[in-house]
């Protein structure tokens, strides 16, 4: 195997090549992510271009734009998302950004935040409470501020009052309520979570999610299913994405590979496993069977790394 230089090298000398896929599929796949990011480094310090770029628009399509992903740093990934995101108004959008803010602590958001001021000049916080005003907002902006608890042996009293708490109130107007956001789907651990999950159960005979997805609509509900997904069954919430993308009318190639190169060499294994229980068939399959040539290749290694 070439150097990661060579490599950089490489790829940009023939990007406009009549093998130009073969390249890219062949630096993709053959390299891990710590190797991919230092051939960027590499191509940027050569030829004063990001790798990203010069793949998304030369190459261009799905297979170019999912490719190009795989260049970046998980910081430049979600920077990338997070402004393609707040750019758009659809609910795809919405979970964009939902998606690349729930899983992260304080610290990690605080990073997030310097990062994006830094690549756009705008404030972050701004530009979510210019996109999302009112509570949903507020619950956003409280994630940069408030620290999720560490529990694993969580106290079943208390959980208990916590699921009552939200029985109490009309699951509609739980993203409404701000101090219940913040104390129960910010502040509690994980451990927490399933466990208030459970009382809710035992106390109503409902499931929570189940709940959430039928009384909760618009912006509430995906960011609900996106903080307790990703808190509780993220490997669930991923196979669901990755399903819905290919699934739908027509495939939604943007979820599809944002999904993929997010997951990759992380826990594509367990999401996998829970994508086949799910839905009967292997993920795999599903993939093949919605896509084609080397977008194809690229999203079948993907999903068994």
């Amino acid at each position: 195997m070439a150097s990661l230089s060579d490599q950089a090298e490489q790829l940009h000398k023939n990007l406009y090549g009549p093998k130009k896929d073969d390249i890219v599929l062949d630096i993709a796949m053959n390299n891990n992510l710590k190797n991919r990011i230092s051939i960027a480094q590499y191509y940027k310090s050569t030829f004063d271009k990001p790798v990203f770029e010069d793949i998304k628009s030369i190459i261009g399509g799905d297979f170019g734009y999912c490719a190009a992903q795989m260049f970046l740093s998980p910081l430049e990934f979600c920077i990338h998302h997070l402004k393609l995101g707040l750019s758009k108004s659809n609910d795809s959008a919405c979970e964009c950004v939902f998606e690349m803010l729930t899983s992260k602590t304080p610290e990690e958001l605080k990073i997030i935040e310097n990062a994006y001021k830094k690549e756009t000049g705008k404030e972050l916080k701004a530009e979510i409470t210019k996109k999302f005003p009112g509570a949903i907002g507020k619950n956003i902006l409280n994630l940069f501020d408030t620290q999720r608890k560490v529990n694993p042996s969580p106290r079943k009293n208390e959980c208990e009052n916590f699921a009552n708490k939200l029985i109490k109130v009309d699951p509609k107007n739980w993203t409404e309520d701000e101090n219940l956001f913040k104390e129960i789907f910010i502040e509690r651990s994980p451990e927490e979570l399933i466990l208030i999950a459970r009382y809710y159960l035992k106390n109503t005979g409902k499931n929570l999610l189940d709940d959430i997805k039928k009384k909760v609509k618009g912006k509430s509900l995906i960011l609900l299913k996106e903080i307790l997904y990703n808190n509780i069954m993220p490997h669930e919430l991923f196979a669901e994405k990755i399903n819905s993308a290919i699934k739908g009318l027509g495939t939604n190639e943007e979820i599809l590979s944002r999904a993929l190169v997010s997951r990759c060499e992380l826990d594509m294994a367990a999401i996998r496993e829970i994508y086949q229980y799910k839905y009967k068939v292997p993920m795999k399959d599903d993939i093949i069977g919605d896509t084609s040539d080397s977008y194809q290749k690229l999203c079948v290694y993907l999903g068994e790394k």
